[in-house]
């Protein structure tokens, strides 16, 4: 194994190793098992599609859980603090400023997919348990296929925003800045297509410039249209899956994506003193 990988590796084992020390995994686990119970007391509720709603109930919570994890666990490990000195800073030393940034992000994306493993085996059990509790009308359907492809997609969603999160956090100093560019990037990368499809419905009116629906399109390559993984209502429906190459364009652009903001965050870390 050459040099470079095995620091790359050791870096993190570390941050795998401290991310649960933390308990940075428990804790959400803990909460996630306690929503989801708290479903099995509320879908009596729920008059019909009692599939999709558990369904989108428990990827929601599993939604809420690794973005927890990413814009306060994921922030406080990657940001780079003046006041506060990690061993992660103490290690930058011996390495390069490439190795630590894949480091960091190898670690930290191995603690989530954890989670996500985690919390798809409970939430799948879940969606057994009331399929069986319920009638077939309810619940007819429950397709493992797109249950997986759900899972697939929020954890494409999560690790782009581990990359970019790498990356606010070379260009500023301090968690809460970094927090705080996380969430505004988060929050314009949801709005986006809502904008987008209102400036073009107002250009197809004629009422609208046309400039601008180019100048939204083109933003998308900043910031990206988390829509398109987003496959949870296919969960408890009839609906086939996506065609394989439209698949296989979405998740390929997606690592093209988390690639690019890599090299970006390696680029800036170079010009940057971790301490």
């Amino acid at each position: 194994m050459p040099d470079a990988m095995k620091r790359i590796l050791a870096l993190a084992r570390l941050v795998l190793l401290d991310g649960l020390r933390r308990h940075a995994l428990k804790g959400l686990i803990a909460l996630s098992i306690t929503a989801q119970i708290g479903a099995f007391f509320f879908f009596d509720f729920i008059p019909r599609d009692i599939g999709r709603a558990s369904g989108d109930f428990i990827l929601s919570v599993a939604w809420l859980s690794g973005f927890i994890f990413l814009f306060f666990h994921g922030v406080q490990v990657m940001a780079l603090d003046e006041e506060r000195k990690v061993i992660y800073s103490l290690l930058a030393r011996p390495i390069s400023r490439g190795e630590y940034v894949i480091g960091i992000f190898t670690g930290l994306s191995t603690l989530l997919f954890l989670l996500n493993l985690i919390l798809g085996g409970l939430g799948y059990g879940s969606l057994v348990l009331i399929k069986q509790m319920v009638k077939p009308v309810y619940f007819d359907q429950l397709h493992t296929g797109s249950y997986l492809l759900s899972w697939l997609g929020l954890i494409a969603m999560e690790f782009m925003m581990l990359s970019v999160i790498l990356l606010f956090s070379g260009l500023v100093r301090g968690s809460f800045p970094v927090l705080l560019l996380s969430l505004s990037f988060y929050a314009t990368c949801s709005g986006l297509p809502v904008v987008r499809e209102a400036v073009a419905q107002q250009v197809a009116e004629g009422k609208g410039v046309a400039g601008l629906s180019t100048v939204l399109q083109g933003m998308t390559a900043i910031f990206p249209d988390f829509d398109r993984l987003d496959f949870k209502n296919m969960i408890a429906s009839t609906t086939p899956l996506p065609q394989l190459s439209l698949m296989a364009m979405n998740f390929g652009l997606t690592l093209s994506y988390v690639a690019l903001f890599l090299w970006l965050a390696c680029l800036v870390y170079q010009r940057r003193d971790l301490q």
